[in-house]
């Protein structure tokens, strides 16, 4: 007896026109960043409601950016969950500023709210707060609320929206409008809403801003003869900082463009998929979903359940490795930033202080989740869940 297709826990969706708009872009006179890229920039801009957009070779380089953008230096301290990917600090580490961890609201995966309001205001004799707010699995920040507990004009405001392209604040907002923060960045990565291939986007409403951000994106170069030194001669340009090559392509550019014509459709999609994944995990006792309430909000980049293994006396990766027998893919996001041999070595074992993140790491477990799964396949891996965890 065949097994039935394989499902992976995300990946791309490509359509003919994706194809032919990428080949179109193969034959212009620019393959490297043109018009295509400016256009991208600026329909994600517009799709978003935010002024600027300026696009990198990945959302790792993009978030580096922004701390380049806001000046990140070793008094800093950045202000984020564990519960991340280390591009969301590789930026602040590069600069030696000190991360501050917070513990989690397990309802969503985001950090605590709670805990936020101590940790964004310290008194400090030197340096500020920058505070990198992760939007997990696509389930927003209350962005407004939290720029209501800030109380030092000074704090810097990022958001890793990695996840969350097509979510929306409490309060209305689109995430990547820049209402509540300084800038956003996404990731096109070819498990997130909308790929192309690798890459990433910050969006701003400060000019001064934008221009750090394209500084740079491209070796720190400056041409503005407003901003050299030597604008009477043609050739001159300026490397201003050093920074590295991060351009986005013409006809990386040409696939986001095209994928952008069905981004709702991809965010519709996931929604009727969450649905149903909820109809089906419903009520079965030592499985825990995400709040509901958030789903009128998200744009459910993952669909993570928490499963309480000692409960069913299985270990996560003895179940990962019997969903993936039965042709069903699984993942765990994130391990606690925390944790890394990096942090270790520099700050020692944190656990202790995040019991929520522990207890959230220790069941978490992201089953398929793509715009190429169907309601059918949503049935097939609960139902293979349920029992494999009823065999214990």
């Amino acid at each position: 007896m065949s097994k039935p297709p394989f499902l992976p826990y995300a990946c791309q969706s490509i359509s003919p026109e994706d194809t032919e708009a990428v080949a179109h872009a193969l034959t212009g006179e620019l393959i490297t960043r043109g018009p295509l890229v400016r256009e991208f920039e600026q329909k994600i801009a517009d799709y978003c409601g935010a002024k600027y957009g300026v696009a990198f070779t990945n959302g790792t380089s993009a978030l580096d950016a922004t701390y380049f953008a806001a000046g990140t230096n070793q008094n800093d301290r950045i202000v984020t969950t564990p519960n991340t990917f280390i591009g969301s600090l590789t930026g602040a580490i590069h600069a030696d500023a000190t991360p501050v961890f917070i513990d989690l609201d397990r309802t969503t995966g985001n950090l605590d709210m709670n805990l936020l309001e101590f940790n964004l205001n310290r008194p400090s004799s030197r340096g500020r707060e920058i505070f990198m707010a992760v939007h997990y699995a696509g389930i927003p920040l209350d962005m407004r609320r939290i720029d209501a507990l800030i109380k030092n004009p000074d704090t810097i405001v990022i958001e890793d929206a990695a996840h969350a392209l097509g979510s929306r604040y409490p309060s209305g907002e689109l995430v990547g409008s820049c209402a509540w923060s300084h800038m956003t960045v996404f990731s096109f990565h070819p498990n997130k809403h909308i790929t192309t291939g690798e890459g990433g986007m910050v969006l701003t409403n400060d000019e001064e801003l934008y221009q750090k951000l394209l500084l740079y994106r491209n070796n720190g170069i400056e041409r503005n003869p407003e901003k050299i030194h030597c604008p009477q001669n043609p050739w001159w340009y300026e490397i201003q900082a050093v920074t590295g090559n991060f351009n986005f392509t013409e006809f990386q550019a040409a696939l986001g463009l095209s994928q952008l014509k069905r981004l709702d459709q991809f965010i519709q999609h996931r929604a009727d998929l969450v649905k149903h994944y909820r109809s089906q995990l419903a009520n079965v006792a030592g499985i825990t979903l995400s709040d509901p309430r958030w789903d009128e909000f998200s744009n459910y980049h993952l669909f993570v359940v928490q499963i309480d293994f000692s409960r069913f006396k299985i270990t996560r990766a003895d179940l990962m490795k019997k969903l993936l027998e039965a042709n069903i893919g699984s993942q765990v996001l994130y391990i606690p930033v925390y944790k890394h041999p990096f942090f270790v070595k520099k700050a020692g074992d944190l656990s202790e202080y995040f019991p929520q993140t522990e207890l959230f790491y220790s069941q978490a477990l992201a089953l398929p989740f793509q715009c190429r799964l169907t309601e059918e396949d949503v049935t097939r891996v609960c139902e293979s869940l349920k029992k494999l965890l009823s065999k214990q």
